[in-house]
């Protein structure tokens, strides 16, 4: 069975493009389209990497990902931020906030895949 992947993105359409691609990989797929759908899944679902965006109607990426990070429950799980603020300023913020890993968009699935099974290994080393 393979790795469970979530991703919170408001952008529909990414996320039907990410569940194909992924789904194509050997990856199950829960989505959500704002951050407060994606902690409730979190919290209630086995996940092995959340792919998330930062700009969100309602709590932004960001506080999602600290507030994940700061969860007993949530806080193992990678967070990897798909967004289009690529500043070295927003990387910065976004490692503080307890990222894995930033990749830019749009997302191109040869860069995508890789990080994916990058920060996995990388997580599952450590348990």
């Amino acid at each position: 069975m393979g790795k469970t992947i979530l991703v919170v993105d408001d952008d529909v359409g990414l996320i039907r493009m990410l569940e194909k691609g992924l789904e194509n990989k050997g990856y199950n797929i829960l989505s959500a389209n704002t951050a407060e759908g994606g902690l409730h899944i979190a919290e209630t679902e086995p996940v092995d990497l959340i792919l998330l965006d930062v700009i969100l109607p309602g709590i932004k990426g960001r506080e999602a990902c600290a507030r994940l990070k700061a969860n007993e429950r949530t806080k193992g799980i990678p967070v990897v931020f798909l967004t289009a603020k690529d500043s070295p300023d927003d990387i910065k913020a976004e490692m503080e906030a307890g990222a894995s890993a930033h990749i830019t968009k749009p997302v191109d699935m040869n860069l995508l895949i890789p990080k994916i099974v990058e920060v996995l290994e990388n997580t599952d080393s450590l348990s």
